[in-house]
């Protein structure tokens, strides 16, 4: 898998040398994370359609690898704020941040005042927007910039066309697709470890984990053996090829089949779409289904899977997050219904946005 990601990436590297893109896309666009392929081609998406020639590069390897320079960039979305990756940006594009857009990032990290590089960054750049409104709000305070703002997840604008159509269909298979992930963990054989990294970041969670982790297979487990006894289908559905294998361990021996990992938003949206339910714990899976309008069960696994809920008017008491499990509570087996005007609403404002922040980007000469 790694192999192909790699070759795939240089593909994409080839292809900008050769032919040129007028602006570089950047983000988490290494292919082992379907959600980050997703933000991109929101982006992509809708450069597109206004005859602009973009490319996705890869900000993990922005000044590593011999990536297409162009006179233009939007640091395109998702959980990409961190200070070692801002820097890199700040220092490929030193002399032209006023060319420059973060669109719609998670800034996660933690005193970025610390680097004259990063906040000349946040200072100069053309547009700043963030995915929640507290990001939006601390982004203000630390560099006094009244002109942030923040929007839903990019995501939410992707083939929204396609997902109004589907939600409007009555026709969906009696199919469950779960997705489910290594919980704060890395899977050794047939068993998970903690990941030592979230012991300071979520210590509630690395001390507990194997309650956490124990409720959450018996959870699962359980949501299957229901559907499978209603008649309903059960797939996998992987976001990243650890899904994979956390899917085929929770599973165990009931009748399922397992879809491979595919980094194609489109033919993952596609297959979602024929599913009357879907369990989701990875945040982009959640958007997906919440686009598609399939009947969902979320499982809060990470804070902003939390605040997407809250925002979207459920309750802590609506869904499960990975506290929930840590303290001994059960997956509540509740499909959540998504009110069809508020994603719409949601679908056109990140349309808009992305439309905005192009504007502003390429009016700069």
């Amino acid at each position: 898998m790694l192999m192909f990601v790699r070759i795939k990436q240089a593909i994409r590297l080839i292809s900008q040398r050769i032919t040129g893109i007028k602006i570089a896309i950047i983000g988490g666009y290494h292919g082992v994370n379907l959600g980050d392929m997703a933000l991109g081609f929101s982006v992509k998406e809708i450069l597109d359609t206004k005859g602009i020639k973009s490319g996705l590069q890869t900000i993990y390897t922005i000044n590593k690898y011999p990536w297409a320079k162009t006179k233009y960039a939007i640091i395109g979305g998702g959980a990409i704020g961190y200070k070692n990756c801002l820097i890199e940006v700040a220092n490929r594009f030193n002399s032209s941040l006023n060319n420059l857009a973060l669109l719609g990032v998670d800034f996660n990290d933690a005193n970025y005042e610390q680097s004259n590089e990063i906040m000349n960054l946040f200072e100069k750049v053309t547009w700043l927007s963030c995915r929640n409104e507290k990001q939006s709000i601390q982004m203000q305070k630390l560099i006094e910039r009244e002109d942030i703002i923040y929007h839903p997840d990019l995501v939410f604008s992707y083939k929204k066309e396609y997902c109004k159509k589907q939600r409007t269909l009555r026709n969906k298979k009696k199919i469950l697709l779960f997705n489910v992930v290594p919980l704060y963990g890395s899977i050794d054989g047939e068993s998970l470890i903690p990941n030592f990294q979230y012991k300071d970041e979520r210590p509630e969670l690395y001390e507990t984990y194997n309650e956490m982790i124990n409720n959450y297979i018996e959870g699962v487990r359980s949501i299957i053996k229901d559907a499978l006894a209603q008649g309903y289908k059960v797939e996998s559905i992987s976001f990243t090829p650890a899904d994979v294998s956390m899917a085929k361990i929770i599973g165990g021996n009931l009748t399922i089949k397992h879809n491979k990992y595919s980094d194609n938003p489109y033919k993952v949206l596609k297959k979602m779409a024929s599913a009357e339910k879907i369990f989701a714990t990875r945040y982009h899976a959640t958007i997906f289904g919440i686009k598609l309008g399939a009947q969902i069960m979320p499982m809060a696994y990470a804070k902003k899977n939390e605040i997407l809920l809250e925002e979207l008017g459920f309750s802590p008491k609506d869904y499960i997050s990975s506290t929930d499990l840590a303290n001994g509570c059960k997956l509540s087996g509740k499909y959540l219904h998504f009110d069809a005007n508020i994603i719409e609403e949601w679908e056109n404002n990140c349309f808009e946005i992305i439309n905005k922040c192009i504007d502003v980007v390429i009016s700069k000469n």
